[in-house]
Parts: structure tokens; C-alpha cells; sequence
């Protein structure tokens, strides 16, 4: 049953819009690095840029946007058509079901962000280590994020609406502006983790390590908790027990 579970969920997540669709978000990232490139920058600019590049698009608007998208539409699908009512009826915990859509939708998010992160940070500046540093951080991230907005869905039914929203005023506006907000930014606790992985010249995160990685935990352990309960208590959208 939880290859099937997995199975379904991985072909109505991979549908063939949305998925071109998210695929050329990472293509423009490549495409940007590309053409920065071309202009044959010196080895310090080039670090500077590139870096630029995958902490402000890559983690800050490709990972949070593919995230959204593909987390809503774990369970929310089923949620908005009714079909949940037939999944709900199998023999299936409820955990069981959180936790397939999640690792479907992370697995997911990762394959569309994070070769997308290496290529670019490779043909930036040619550092390998760079590179993978922030791929490792989006697929990090990628797992915080999906967990959120897996549960997110299953909370309000403008899921991907007050998930956009979330990473456009929350992470993009509130936790740049006001300092004591970075604690609890997903974007916060990525960079962190980019930074370490990264080397020399891979960022200047707010956050230590040790404090971002826990807080990460926490957050996404939280999420799956909430979503779960959500679950329990779900038989049609718009109508709990």
C-alpha cells in the first residue's frame, strides 16, 4: 500500500504542466549563470556574484516557489476534488499517509532545485564545493518547507495562496527587516547550513549552525505532528470531526 500511495502521488505531482513549469525555474537559474559568465568576471567577482545568485534566487526564490507549489499539491489535490474520502477509507494509518506525500513532494522539490543549484554554482565560478554546498542546503531546506506546506494544506483550503504569501512577506520582506524574525525563517536556517557546507566565500549567514539545524528539526517534527492531527480529523474539505 505505501508503494501505491507513493506511486499515485508521484504521477499527480509530476504532471506534464507544472512539472515543465517548475523545470524551467531551475533552467533560468542555469541560464543567468550562464550568461554572467560570458562576461568573463574575475575569480573574486565571480565569487561574490555566485553566491549572490544562489542565496537570493536559488534559495530565496526557487527552492521556497517549487516547495509551495509541490507541497500543497501532495494532499491538497485530493483534498479540493473529495477524492481524499477514498484514501482515508483504506486500512492506512494516518501518519503513514503524512509521511509518504511528504517524502514524495521532498523528493520531488529536491530533483527540481537542487542539480539546478550545482550546475549554476559550477558554471558560475567553477567551485565545486560552492556548488554542492548550497545544494545540500536546498535539499535541507526543501524538507522543512514541503513538511510546512504539506501541512499547510490541510489546514486551509487557500493553501497556495497563504503559502506564497508566507514566503513573499514572511521570507522575503519581514525576516530581512527585522532581525529577531531570522530565528524562524526556513530561508535563515538554509543559508546557515549553506554557509557551512559551501567554503571560503559561501555566505554570511545570520544564524549559527547548530541553532538553524535544530530549529529546522523542530520546525518540520512540528509540521508533521500538526499535519497528522489535521488528518485524523479530515473527511471532506471543509468538513472535521
Amino acid at each position: 500500500m505505501t508503494a501505491a500511495l507513493a506511486s499515485i502521488t508521484l504521477r499527480a505531482l509530476l504532471n506534464r504542466r507544472r512539472t515543465v513549469l517548475l523545470a524551467l525555474l531551475g533552467a533560468l537559474l542555469v541560464l543567468i549563470a550562464v550568461l554572467y559568465r560570458l562576461g568573463s568576471p574575475t575569480a573574486d567577482e565571480s565569487l561574490e556574484v555566485t553566491q549572490r545568485l544562489l542565496a537570493d534566487f536559488g534559495i530565496g526564490v526557487l527552492l521556497p516557489l517549487v516547495a509551495v507549489i509541490v507541497g500543497t499539491a501532495a494532499l491538497g489535490s485530493e483534498l479540493d476534488d473529495g477524492t481524499i474520502v477514498y484514501l482515508l477509507a483504506k486500512p492506512v494509518a494516518r501518519w503513514r499517509i503524512v509521511l509518504v506525500k511528504l517524502v514524495v513532494a521532498w523528493l520531488v522539490t529536491c530533483v527540481l532545485v537542487a542539480p539546478a543549484m550545482v550546475v549554476a554554482g559550477v558554471i558560475g565560478h567553477g567551485d565545486t564545493q560552492l556548488a554542492l554546498g548550497y545544494a545540500v542546503a536546498s535539499i535541507v531546506g526543501a524538507l522543512e518547507y514541503t513538511a510546512i506546506f504539506v501541512a499547510l494544506s490541510l489546514v486551509t483550503s487557500r493553501a497556495l495562496i497563504v503559502g506564497l504569501a508566507y514566503v513573499v512577506v514572511w521570507e522575503g520582506v519581514v525576516a530581512g527587516i527585522f532581525s529577531g524574525t531570522r530565528a524562524v525563517s526556513v530561508r535563515q536556517h538554509v543559508l546557515a547550513v549553506a554557509e557551512a557546507a559551501g567554503g571560503a566565500g559561501a555566505g554570511d549567514a545570520e544564524l549559527a549552525l547548530g541553532f538553524a539545524v535544530a530549529a529546522s528539526a523542530v520546525v518540520t517534527a512540528g509540521a508533521i505532528a500538526l499535519a497528522v492531527r489535521r488528518l485524523e480529523t479530515v473527511e471532506l474539505r471543509g468538513e472535521t470531526s
